[in-house]
């Protein structure tokens, strides 16, 4: 939910030292995949409302039952 993807990348890199103790394995997993977390910004802001309201499945199915 960073505001740009600067803000994002700052949260990627602090996000690890913190949580590494606890959640390595999925520490590993984001780290790897880190480009491909940051994707989002690669869309032009005014979409990325939208982006995140359809990305999460699951969630969407139960949206109109709200």
């Amino acid at each position: 939910m960073g505001a740009n993807r600067a803000s994002a990348e700052a949260a990627t890199d602090v996000f690890p030292e913190k949580y590494w103790a606890k959640y390595g394995r999925a520490i590993e997993c984001l780290v790897k995949d880190r480009d491909a977390l940051l994707a989002f910004y690669d869309f032009l802001a005014e979409h990325w409302d939208h982006l995140r309201s359809t990305t999460n499945l699951i969630e969407s199915l139960f949206a109109t039952g709200r």
